[in-house]
Formats: structure tokens, C-alpha cells, sequence
């Protein structure tokens, strides 16, 4: 009979989980451990205190709110609809400093190494215990995984002069809360079985954002000592300047018709959903502010320079992330994407003989320029792609060596219904779409979950195998191990793997590499 690890005492007081069942006995989850004291009445935009202990023993069976944030958003859009949000969205509250966490452990000694975890969706979406990211598999390979939640939108990023006078910086409240998550474990970790000298800290989308926050910050750089960035490769962005966020937080507070002298008691005494009024959206505090101290360098860029030598790195892309035409808009011929590549290549695209190099029919123009955007052959958001990762790994194998970088690029086209074609869900036109390896790195996929994937015998297997190189890069740094394809490293060779129907590691691609790799140094998008 497995094993459970019972009640567990942490700094704040006793908690009892969950126990799992069928093919997940042995695993306990806890869910909805507060991490800091609620950021509600006074609380609202101060940084995050400890939470109040309590006698006795909670029951952290049932997760907790959600933070509160708009009802607009991807979150009703498909595919995420239906695949994530198909239960509803769960309950919201400005009261939402909780965290969750799975352990296969049996005792306090185990040492297991520790992976923390940020939800995506943006800087005012989602959730942290959102059914993609089930943590019951990697738990049952040996990780004790821990996704905390924090606050979002207004809530975790407005500041204001008024703000700063209050408190010295006003804004990056978030990754205070993030800071504070961190410092839960390590307190409080060993009583779980893990180990606080072996935490990863990954994220996917706005996800990888936080995670590389965390990890630069004064506090994160001692403690954490590897990334896993899915969707988000956190070197190529710059954080916003306090002058600028701020003149941007009172047009936004003006758009909802609240004064943006207001003091700081006054506007904490505003119902909390004034602040989720769509027609201020565009002005929504989104962005962490460089203070020199939580944040230490504008550049993060500057930052992994500086602190990210230590770190081992996974990283990665999806093949439908990106489009070579704006709006997400497909080709409809072979002839219109050469058009588009000679306007987007300029003189490269005769240096290169690139109608030599990528040749493209009209059936198969999609699925290929697709491809060619995920590499970084593409203008607008999401530019670098695979490309700038690669070149990540290549620069770092002489930076800090001796460190791992490991690169994918997920293609697995996820099986739809029938009723799906010619829809938002037809997987023909999404192929491997934004989060949608989330599913796989978790393995959290199960028989109706989610009712609108008829999953194959395939999904089940690379689920299984990047389940697998997700646990064993958590554990050691090096996502490779027994049973499973070879992933080469990104390093002067520029190595990465793709993960689909087949698991194929590659090298250099050569002329095309070359190509891309000019292409974004003159857009500046890789950094010096």
C-alpha cells in the first residue's frame, strides 16, 4: 500500500491534504495553504504580509478563489474555452494569496526537488490551479510540485505617486507576491518531503515573465537554480520606467472615472470591480517597474547576464503561436507567401535563393510558413520565436558553461472532433497551438478531460515522454534519461528538439539558420 505523508506542521500551523487515488495512491495534494495574509480593505496595494497562524489543523481539500479579474478575454475564447474553462470559471476574490501543492513523499527527509509554478493568461488572467496544469503525474515521478497564485491586473501593478509616498515604490506588487510564495517553501518545504536547495521555477506565457522576475530578484537568485520558460523566452523585454507606469496608472484610473489625486485610503475604499471596467482595459496596469531594487536592471537581458549564469534552462515554442501574416490571417496560396517573405526579407531573400531554400505548394503553404514563424521568420509580437532561444543557448554555452540550456518546438497538431472543422477548434488551422503543450508537460490530460479531446493512444505516449523530461530537468538539469530520445543541448551547435508525433532532436539547420538568424539581428531583436 502507498504511503501518504499525513498532516504536515508548517511555520503557520498544521494542514491535512487530499489523498489521491487509483493511479495517482501515494500522492497527497494541499490545496489553497494561505502564503500571505489576504491583500483586501488596508492590505490593497501594500506589499504582502505573513499570514496569521492558526491552532489546530486545516483542511486544504478545497482550492482557493481565484484573483479577481475581468470576465473579458481569452478565457472565453476557443480553443481555451472549451479545453481549460470548460467548468466555469472558478470563484474570484481580491482575497487570493493561497498556494497549492502535490508530494509523493512519505516523510520529511524525502528531499525531492521542488518545482514552483505561474500560471499564463496575461497580467489580469488565470488561475493557478487551472485543469491543464494537474500536478498529479509529475508527483507520481518524483517532484513535489507547488503553483502559487497572485495578484493580477490593478491590483498587482498600479502605481502612483500617492502610492510612493506612502510606501517609498508603489507597483510590482505581483512579484512581491511571487517573492513571498517563494519564501512559503523554502520555510516550509522540508516538512513536505522537498528540498529547498533544489527548486525550479517555470511558467508558461506571461508565466515565463514571472518566473525570470523571481529569479533575478535579490531574494529568488539565492534559492532558485533552475527555468523552465513554455511559450515566453524572458530575454529580449525591458521593464517599464516608474515615470511612465505611473502617468499611465492615472489615465487609467481616469478612464474609469475615478480621481487620480484620490488618496490612497480613498481609493481603497472602492468596490473592487470598479477596477475591471472593460472600457479602461487598454489602459490596464500590466507591466513590472524598474526599481532597482526588486527589479535590478531595466533590461533582462542585463539581469540573466548578471544572474541567470547559475541557471539551467528549458525553454520552448509551439508551432501555431505564430503567424507570418498579422490578425493570425492564413495564406491562401503559394504565390502570396513568397510575396510576403521577398516584402519581409528584403535583399536576403535573393541572397539566400529562398524560393530555392523553402519550397511551399498551396496545400501545404499553411502548415510551412507556420513553421518558418515559430523558427522567428515573422514581424510584429512573439519575434525571435525558436530562433532567439537557440541563439540563447549558443550565447550562454560560452557565457556560463557548464550550465544546460535545452530548446523545443512542440508541433503535436492536438486531436479535435469532427464538428470542429472550419471552426475556431479545427486543428488543421490551430496545429500546435499557444498553452496547448501544457497538457503534455503535466500529462494532466485524462479520459474526458477535457469532454472536446478525443485523445489518441500518441498524445498518451509523448504525454508520458514530456512529462518525463520535465521531471527529470527539474531534478537534475538535464532533461535526458533512460527510455527517452536523445535532446540535444543548445549550445554552439544550436541543438533543440521537437516534440510531436515523433520525438526528433536537431542540430544546426544550416543555410535557413543562417538565414533567420541575420534576418533578426538586423531587426535588433536579439539582444547584444
Amino acid at each position: 500500500m502507498s504511503a501518504y505523508i499525513g498532516t504536515v506542521c508548517t511555520k503557520y500551523g498544521a494542514v491535512r491534504g487530499v489523498e489521491l487515488t487509483g493511479c495517482y495512491a501515494g500522492i497527497t495534494e494541499f490545496r489553497g495553504i494561505p502564503f500571505a495574509a489576504p491583500p483586501v480593505g488596508p492590505l490593497r496595494w501594500r506589499p504582502p504580509q505573513a499570514p496569521s497562524g492558526w491552532s489546530g489543523v486545516r483542511d486544504c481539500v478545497s482550492y482557493a478563489p481565484a484573483c479577481i479579474q475581468p470576465s473579458d478575454g481569452d478565457m472565453g475564447a476557443e480553443p481555451w474555452a472549451g479545453d481549460f474553462y470548460y467548468m466555469g470559471l472558478p470563484a474570484m476574490s481580491e482575497d487570493c494569496l493561497y498556494l497549492n501543492l502535490a508530494t509523493g513523499a512519505a516523510c520529511a527527509g524525502d528531499k525531492r526537488p521542488v518545482y514552483l509554478w505561474f500560471h499564463g493568461g496575461g497580467p489580469d488572467h488565470g488561475y493557478s490551479y487551472e485543469v491543464e496544469f494537474h500536478p498529479a503525474e509529475l508527483a507520481r515521478k518524483g517532484i513535489i510540485v507547488v503553483s502559487a497564485a497572485q495578484r493580477l491586473g490593478a491590483f498587482g501593478y498600479l502605481s502612483l505617486p500617492q502610492l510612493d509616498a506612502e510606501q517609498g515604490e508603489s507597483g510590482n506588487y505581483t512579484l512581491m507576491d511571487e517573492i513571498m510564495a517563494l519564501q512559503w517553501v523554502v520555510d516550509n518545504i522540508e516538512a513536505f518531503g522537498g528540498d529547498p536547495d533544489k527548486i525550479t521555477v517555470g511558467g508558461q506565457s506571461a508565466g515565463t515573465g514571472k518566473a525570470a522576475s523571481l529569479a533575478f530578484s535579490p531574494l529568488g537568485r539565492r534559492y532558485i537554480k533552475r527555468m523552465i520558460n513554455e511559450s515566453g523566452l524572458a530575454w529580449n523585454r525591458e521593464y517599464e520606467k516608474r515615470e511612465t507606469a505611473g502617468q499611465r496608472c492615472r489615465e487609467y484610473l481616469a478612464a474609469l472615472g475615478i480621481d487620480p489625486e484620490a488618496s490612497p485610503d480613498e481609493l481603497r475604499k472602492i468596490n473592487a470591480y470598479a477596477f475591471l471596467d472593460p472600457k479602461a482595459r487598454h489602459l490596464l496596469p500590466k507591466s513590472l517597474i524598474y526599481d532597482g531594487t526588486l527589479i535590478p536592471d531595466q533590461s533582462l537581458a542585463e539581469s540573466t547576464e548578471k544572474y541567470g549564469c547559475r541557471l539551467d534552462y528549458l525553454a520552448g515554442t509551439n508551432m501555431g503561436e505564430s503567424r507570418m501574416l498579422p490578425d493570425r490571417k492564413q495564406f491562401s496560396c503559394a504565390s502570396e507567401f513568397y510575396s510576403c517573405c521577398r516584402s519581409l526579407l528584403g535583399s536576403l531573400y535573393d541572397k539566400y535563393d529562398f524560393e530555392q531554400l523553402v519550397t511551399v505548394t498551396d496545400e501545404t503553404v499553411h502548415e510551412t510558413s507556420c513553421r518558418l514563424a515559430s523558427y522567428g521568420l515573422r514581424e510584429g509580437p512573439r519575434m525571435g520565436g525558436l530562433a532567439l532561444n537557440r541563439y540563447f543557448g549558443m550565447h550562454r554555452s560560452e557565457a556560463a558553461p557548464g550550465k544546460n540550456t535545452f530548446n523545443y518546438l512542440f508541433t503535436r497538431r492536438i486531436p479535435g472532433r469532427p464538428e470542429d472543422k472550419d471552426t475556431a477548434r479545427d486543428p488543421e488551422k490551430l496545429l500546435a497551438w499557444h498553452s496547448g503543450e501544457l497538457w503534455y508537460a503535466f500529462a494532466s490530460m485524462r479520459n474526458g478531460v477535457p469532454p472536446v479531446r478525443p485523445w489518441e493512444d500518441i498524445d498518451y505516449r509523448l504525454a508520458d515522454q514530456m512529462s518525463s523530461y520535465w521531471a527529470n530537468f527539474i531534478s537534475t538539469g538535464d532533461p535526458n534519461g533512460e527510455g527517452l530520445p536523445l535532446w540535444p543541448k543548445s549550445d554552439g551547435s544550436c541543438g533543440f528538439i521537437e516534440l510531436g508525433e515523433s520525438i526528433v532532436g536537431i542540430d544546426h539547420m544550416r543555410k535557413l539558420d543562417d538565414l533567420i538568424l541575420e534576418f533578426l539581428k538586423e531587426r535588433n531583436v536579439i539582444p547584444a
